[in-house]
């Protein structure tokens, strides 16, 4: 929706200080007083005198397109669920905690019984480990022997007490326990490699256990993770169980805030990257604050509806504010009204927009009342939105605009 804020129109800027209900509560208002006056605006046909006016004003007028936003950290920490375990505490939503302090506690029952296994799996691979260390001393003791025999034969075989057969079968004899002894140390290779494997495993099991608790890396405001989309949307719970990875905790840092907003197509091109923003916060909505567009989306998309969480048949664009500022009150999840201000003129005529209407060859016209007289006007309009309309030829300060089409005329 476009909004404008003429300077110096005190009926404009009551209705741009306004939220939408207020509006449109003030507008259900006026419309049953018009009817328990008698409608004169509708009803009569036949007296034009009766038809409300406005005069046309001149001062600064602002084109602004205004549409809902929420409030986000530029820079966050994300806390992501260790293991699938149930959630039994979290920390308070909007605390503030410092690092070290417990954020979430997970169900470890699991984790006792995982770590337990794993202990054993410790064990038994330092058994296998240490059999495997034994065989080994005792085939390169073997193996020894059988060097020193068959080293010592040859010298035998010279003075005749041995065969050269013999001398050859010790020889063959150890290179064959030489060959064993070889597999014996890849044996105790592996089983060093399945203890290194197990304590991994234990380790990991223990950190599990460990992490049951989760604590602040850094220091933030707690802010929950929704979990679905739309109308299905909801905070993470206590008794929630989660899947290992899954988003649960943010601590923004709230030192540099965005707001996350869309804009329809048809204003696509009058909005650009730089442009001055006015935000306010539904939580304080007599607290202004300032930022500037930060970046518009390439694509368009289905706007999808609040109330169902489906695709309505509007397309828009993602667009990102950056606030301007510090305020402790700027929080994540707080929903914002923002102004994008598309154009300023400084010393312009403008008029309500109910004072313009089209004749039949479609030029735009206003209707102006001086004394009795009723007298039709063409008229430039310089800019509009869906309140104001910016005249830049065809009328003076002053002159007394009809608020609807005369009948008499």
């Amino acid at each position: 929706m476009n909004e404008g804020t003429p300077s110096g129109n005190p009926w404009i800027e009551k209705l741009m200080k306004m939220n939408r209900r207020n509006v449109a509560i003030l507008a259900g208002g006026v419309l049953v007083g018009l009817l328990f006056l008698g409608g004169k605006l509708f009803v009569d046909e036949n007296d034009d005198a009766h038809i409300p006016t406005m005069h046309a004003r001149k001062g600064k007028v602002w084109i602004k397109i205004t549409e809902i936003g929420e409030l986000r950290a530029k820079n966050q920490v994300t806390i992501s669920a260790i293991n699938d375990k149930q959630i039994i505490w979290l920390a308070p939503e909007g605390e503030w905690v410092e690092k070290g302090d417990t954020l979430i506690i997970l169900e470890s029952e699991k984790y006792v019984l995982s770590r337990g296994e794993a202990q054993s799996s410790v064990l038994v691979a330092r058994a296998d480990l240490r059999k495997a260390e034994s065989d080994l001393e005792a085939q390169q003791a073997k193996e020894e022997a059988a060097r020193k025999k068959y080293e010592s034969l040859p010298e035998l075989a010279k003075k005749g007490f041995v065969t050269g057969g013999e001398v050859e079968q010790a020889r063959l004899a150890y290179i064959e326990l030489k060959s064993k002894t070889k597999s014996f140390e890849a044996g105790v290779d592996a089983a060093k490699a399945n203890v290194q494997r197990a304590r991994r495993g234990l380790a990991q099991q223990e950190r599990k256990l460990r992490q049951g608790v989760q604590l602040a890396p850094k220091a933030g405001l707690v802010v929950y993770a929704n979990i679905g989309e739309g109308a299905s949307a909801k905070r993470i719970e206590v008794g929630m169980v989660p899947f290992e990875g899954m988003d649960l905790m943010y601590l923004p840092d709230v030192s540099s805030m965005l707001v996350d907003a869309e804009i329809s197509e048809v204003d696509l091109s009058r909005v650009r990257i730089g442009l001055p923003v006015e935000i306010e916060l539904d939580a304080y909505p007599d607290v202004p604050f300032k930022g500037e567009v930060a970046t518009i989306g390439d694509l368009a998309k289905r706007k999808i509806s609040k109330i169902t969480g489906n695709a309505t048949g509007a397309k828009v664009f993602d667009v990102v504010i950056k606030v301007l500022g510090r305020d402790v009150r700027l929080k994540p999840g707080l929903t914002a009204t923002i102004d994008i201000i598309v154009n300023e003129y400084m010393n312009n005529i403008y008029v309500p927009l109910e004072t313009i209407f089209l004749n039949e060859q479609d030029e735009t016209i206003v209707y102006v009342r001086k004394g009795r007289s009723i007298t039709v006007k063409p008229v430039v309009v310089a800019d509009s939105n869906d309140r104001v309309a910016v005249i830049s030829e065809g009328l003076e300060e002053g002159e007394e605009l009809l608020l609807a089409r005369p009948k008499q005329l």
